[in-house]
């Protein structure tokens, strides 16, 4: 009836106001009671101060200039030779993301709006990851979920530091959500948008194309190639020399970061093994992915996702360098496994979930807490989560067939 169709039009209106409104106010709180204390955000100053610098002066993010300039807000003072330089080591397309916190300068007002953002980002790569991978838990078990996420030690930190790994997590299982939903063109923009952080889409976004190119959903590949050529190409009509600059941070990062990957960390950082041993496993790692995914090339979408999950964990064991505040990708294994945990007994599996969730988040600030070395965390905060989800990735691998009704 046209009267009722008029009444129910302007509720998402409403609540779209009230969601903004909600926002607004924990931007607030956040910045009278913690940023504008708690001096903080050392991973978002560097895209923030330089990124802004280039569009609203003109100045090369990747120079000796804007790279000074970002180490004099962060340590009054230029970085010395064993200090972060704090360089601006992303694509210049990240100020996609980043240009709305340019709006002031006022970087107390920056963190708390990041911060406000980034907790929005880990619930929608929530929602996100609930739907790409079909876990339907009930309302009491998804609040407690929803919460659980946000606080759990590497989502926190995430927020903490305004980590961009927020963002591009919502890309990467958004990416994957439209594919579920046969939206292939948003996918493929969204894995084209994730590779801001390339350490994090480097096997799960050839994953995605490469199963795509089997199915003949052709459109996948095309709108990421065309919408990453355009990411490249578009901003050398004001910065030419731009890919070159970043090529050169990205050769000199690390050298001035503590950790790699997370087969470096098990190999040549605890067990003091040669080099070689960690490119051997690093090596083997890439190549049982490549059998997998040319195994699941012909697969359907829910029985790929063991694969999908599977270049989401190995990510972490193979990309030259690995963070804690990447784990927030990690929710599409997680729920794979929830998923899983549920499949015969919905009441009891939810049961065991629901008690793991405080488990696991006491675990990872009790490791964090007796590891913290001043303000640094140490290498063991880099393991037992991809760990844990790899081992438990193969043990249900045959489990994960039965839930989707997959023929061995």
């Amino acid at each position: 009836m046209p009267g009722v169709n008029d009444r129910r039009r302007p509720l998402p209106t409403v609540a779209g106001l009230l969601l903004a409104l909600v926002l607004v106010l924990i931007a607030i709180g956040i910045r009278q009671t913690f940023t504008s204390r708690v001096s903080g955000g050392n991973d978002l100053y560097p895209r923030w101060a330089a990124g802004c610098a280039w569009l609203t002066r003109g100045v090369d993010p990747y120079s000796i200039e804007a790279t000074l300039d970002v180490q004099r807000g962060i340590y009054g003072r230029p970085a010395l030779p064993s200090e972060d330089k704090v360089a601006f080591a992303y694509p210049i397309y990240v100020v996609l993301v980043t240009w709305p916190l340019c709006l002031t300068a006022d970087f107390a007002t920056v963190h708390a709006v990041a911060m406000t953002a980034l907790i929005l980002c880990l619930i929608l790569s929530a929602i996100l990851a609930r739907g790409a991978v079909g876990w339907r838990p009930r309302g009491w078990l998804w609040m407690w979920c929803l919460v659980w996420i946000v606080v759990i030690y590497p989502n926190a930190r995430m927020v903490l530091l305004g980590q961009l790994a927020g963002v591009v997590s919502v890309l990467l299982i958004g990416g994957l959500a439209a594919i579920r939903h046969g939206r292939d063109e948003v996918a493929g923009v969204a894995l084209a948008l994730a590779t801001i952080k390339p350490q994090m889409a480097i096997l799960i976004v050839p994953w995605l194309l490469f199963w795509g190119i089997f199915q003949g959903r052709l459109r996948l590949l095309y709108s990421f190639m065309i919408s990453l050529a355009l990411l490249v190409a578009v901003p050398m009509i004001w910065l030419p020399t731009w890919p070159a600059g970043w090529l050169e941070q990205l050769r000199a990062y690390p050298s001035y970061t503590d950790f790699g990957s997370a087969a470096w960390i098990l190999t040549t950082y605890f067990l003091r093994t040669p080099p070689a041993v960690e490119g051997l496993l690093t090596l083997g790692l890439v190549m049982w992915l490549g059998i997998e995914a040319w195994k699941g090339r012909r697969q359907a979408f829910e029985p790929m996702l063991w694969g999908a999950s599977l270049s989401l964990v190995l990510t972490h064991f193979v990309a030259p360098r690995t963070a804690t505040t990447h784990f927030s990708a990690l929710l599409v294994p997680l729920f794979l496994l929830f998923r899983i945990g549920q499949y015969g007994n919905e009441r009891r599996g939810a049961w065991f979930i629901a008690a793991l969730m405080p488990l696991i988040a006491v675990a990872g600030w009790a490791i964090f807490l007796l590891t913290v070395r001043g303000r640094f965390e140490s290498a063991l905060n880099y393991i037992p989560i991809p760990l844990a989800l790899l081992i438990s990735l193969v043990l249900v691998r045959s489990r994960w067939r039965s839930v989707v009704g997959e023929t061995p």
